[in-house]
């Protein structure tokens, strides 16, 4: 029998109390019911738990607050519904152990519930989204692991919104200019017109978190002679854009004190400014769309992110608000293993060091279910958006509890192959649509097939029943698509292609399946 201990007093009840808000009741009905499932139900002379939103601590963040030697409660407090939410699963995690792995796929710890000293958390970014996909689009999934910017009812916290829903590429639907080239950012005609939509959007969305005045999605900058000269002044495209961004968040700072207005540093807007400094209502979010993923995007011995790590570190001298769209899959190849899992960790930490409060690593974002890692990433993602700084031996804890309850009782096989890869990445380059054997090449992986083949094996042979079995087979695809590069056959691969369909697992970012008069040749040539 489990036992909430507090301090040296064991209870094997708890009372939990709560303020009269829907997020404060949906938190202590969340505490409440896992408490029972831990074997702790509710009872008057169990520990008293009080929970309560407290305005004086940051919004996503909370306290626990343990009693003093005469006092019997403990407190939850959160700086607001999602904070006190927060605060609920930050005590499950903590001091129950409980895991919140997937949708339907959780651990509820083991051993007593001790409670020895009060903790306090603040995570550090203030957007924290994944795509919706793997268990990602579920409200309760992001609420229990801190992911705020999917869409999450009011009484589970809310969520991070823009204006009208709308994220990215915003110019098309701000000034008319169509998404296939830019408008002029010198023309004062297009800054009215951009403010009086602005301004309309957020009529409609007071409670919005921020509103995107964004690039369209080319490169088709404005060259009049006004924007021109703006730009060379400042030694960039984003003199322009920055200036423009500027007029529009001083039109609405004092009417929306709490939205931020969120721009890009894209493609030819990477490169900060010299002169003129984003306001402090203005966010910049920095895209790494050109680098190399194969490497930490801080790496200045990699060519293809020296330029990306200088702009990053030059946007933290004159912005207090910095947000970066990274990418965490192979948009060419969704399902071939992609090699990142250290870069993951690493990047997220440079983040962190330079200003950045906002991150959205953008995944295969368009695929049902993943035929590699995406659920493990998708899990990490959400540790690391919460807790960057986390250091390496805390971020392979996660790894090897998601592992274990995913894959079951063969799960270390899955993760020495894993490691293999993480060993191997950095040999050379990755961009956003790498074919598979030029970042890690045939000798490497024909001279692992067997091991590889073996290690799979034992997963599957080790799993202990049909739900876990088909996890290791759906993920490992990423095998079978290596093995039909090394040794193309067109009959294996429609028997491939057939799991792909059963299982809903996409082949690239544009097209779902492989085109069938191309399955004799090896699956570096499907996606040309």
């Amino acid at each position: 029998m489990r036992r909430l201990i507090l301090r040296t007093k064991i209870n094997y009840f708890a009372r939990v109390t709560a303020g009269e808000s829907p997020a404060e009741r949906y938190a202590a009905s969340e505490l409440s019911k896992y408490l029972e499932k831990a074997g702790i139900p509710a009872g008057e002379e169990g520990a008293d738990i009080r929970i309560l939103i407290d305005p004086g601590l940051p919004r996503d963040g909370y306290r626990i607050d343990i009693p003093k030697q005469r006092d019997r409660y403990i407190r939850i407090r959160g700086g607001s519904g999602r904070g006190v939410i927060y605060g609920v699963y930050g005590f499950l995690t903590h001091y129950a152990g409980m895991r919140f792995f997937q949708p339907g796929l959780e651990s509820l710890g083991e051993g007593d519930i001790d409670v020895q000293e009060g903790i306090e958390f603040t995570p550090v970014f203030d957007m924290r989204r994944l795509d919706g996909h793997f268990g990602n689009d579920d409200p309760d999934w992001c609420v229990k692991n801190g992911v705020n910017a999917r869409e999450i009812p009011p009484e589970m916290g809310g969520y991070y919104y823009y204006a009208d829903g709308r994220f990215c590429h915003t110019m098309e639907y701000l000034t008319g200019v169509p998404q296939s080239t830019q408008p002029c950012l010198s023309d004062p005609e297009v800054l009215k017109k951009t403010i009086a939509k602005v301004r309309e959007m957020l009529a409609r969305n007071p409670d919005c978190s921020a509103v995107s005045v964004t690039q369209n999605d080319n490169l088709d900058y404005c060259t009049c002679p006004k924007c021109a000269a703006a730009d060379a002044e400042e030694e960039s495209h984003a003199g322009s854009l920055i200036r423009f961004v500027n007029a529009v968040a001083d039109d609405i700072a004092a009417d929306y004190p709490n939205v931020v207005v969120d721009t890009f540093a894209y493609t030819y807007s990477r490169k900060p400014p010299k002169k003129t400094k984003p306001r402090d209502n203005v966010s910049v979010m920095i895209c790494s769309y050109e680098c190399c993923f194969a490497h930490p995007l801080s790496d200045m011995s990699c060519p293809k992110n020296v330029d990306f790590c200088r702009d990053l570190v030059a946007w933290s001298k004159i912005c207090r608000k910095i947000r970066v769209w990274d990418y965490v899959a192979n948009y060419g190849y969704f399902i071939p293993t992609y090699a990142n899992f250290r870069v993951m960790q690493e990047n997220m930490r440079f983040f962190a060091e330079h200003n950045v409060i906002g991150v959205y690593p953008e995944g295969a974002y368009n695929t049902p279910a993943s035929g590699e890692f995406g659920e493990l990433r998708s899990y990490l993602l959400a540790k690391l958006l919460a807790d960057p700084a986390m250091g390496l031996g805390e971020y392979y804890r996660h790894m090897d509890e998601f592992l274990a309850a995913f894959y079951g009782a063969g799960w270390r096989y899955i993760r020495a192959y894993i490691d293999w890869f993480i060993g191997e990445a950095g040999r050379h380059h990755a961009d956003l649509a790498a074919k598979p054997l030029s970042f890690i090449t045939e000798d490497r992986y024909a001279a692992m097939e067997e091991t590889f083949v073996s290690w799979w094996d034992k997963a599957e042979e080790m799993a202990q029943d049909e739900a876990v079995r088909e996890r290791v087979r759906r993920s490992r695809l990423q095998l079978r698509c290596i093995q039909l590069m090394l040794h193309p056959d067109a009959e294996r691969a429609a028997e491939f292609v057939e799991d792909m369909k059963r299982w809903g697992v996409r082949w690239r970012e544009k097209h779902p399946l492989p085109e069938k008069q191309h399955l004799a040749l090896s699956p570096e040539k499907w996606s040309w």
